[in-house]
């Protein structure tokens, strides 16, 4: 004969492991960072909710315009690191480390530009916002200082360590980092520049 209590905990066992698997399913689904919706920006700009719409046809037509204002600022950024610099291999460094430090500085804007994913009628691919900075990257990779398809196929594996270096620094602050993020980035640099 059964316990009326053991049947009880196999329900209850039952029950916690399936709402385990339906929490796992749920969070594994990916989810898009939203933009505040256009009456939270009039409200926290001081102005009526209609205000926005005179200025933005839609919530896209601004998601658009912050993306480009984003990408504005980061590029501003790195355009700084470099500056001065005539040595291509440290102007590399200084670009590597100024996205990585702008990204680190910068969490929410970083995960809007790179972190969510693109819901909305961009841009054809090739005319997407600080798709140049590959290009950009590319050139320091280059030893001509010309984008070659080796050089842009290095800057995309530069490009996606380094986002892993920022992602995975922003979402875990319990890590214990043995490197600093300078070393990390020369590290990365030195494993990925084209021979």
């Amino acid at each position: 004969m059964v316990d009326a209590g053991d049947l009880g905990n196999r329900k209850t066992e039952g029950l916690r492991s399936t709402l385990v698997q339906v929490a796992a399913e749920l969070a594994s689904n990916p989810r898009t960072i939203k933009l505040p919706t256009m009456r939270a920006l009039a409200k926290k700009a001081g102005v009526a909710p209609g205000a926005a719409y005179r200025h933005f046809a839609s919530q896209d037509d601004l998601y658009i315009e912050v993306i480009r204002f984003l990408f504005d600022e980061l590029e501003q950024s790195l355009n700084e690191a470099i500056t001065g610099l005539s040595k291509p291999e440290a102007q590399l460094k200084k670009f590597a480390q100024a996205y990585v430090n702008w990204g680190l500085s910068n969490p929410g804007s970083y995960q809007l530009l790179f972190e969510t994913t693109d819901e909305i009628d961009m841009p054809l691919p090739n005319e997407r916002p600080g798709l140049h900075l590959i290009t950009q990257l590319a050139a320091l990779l280059s030893k001509d200082l010309k984008p070659s398809k080796a050089s842009t196929q290095s800057a995309i594996q530069l490009w996606v360590s380094l986002h892993g270096l920022i992602s995975l620094r922003l979402h875990k602050t319990g890590m214990n980092w043995l490197n600093s993020v300078e070393k990390d980035v020369d590290q990365l640099i030195k494993t990925i520049r084209p021979r």
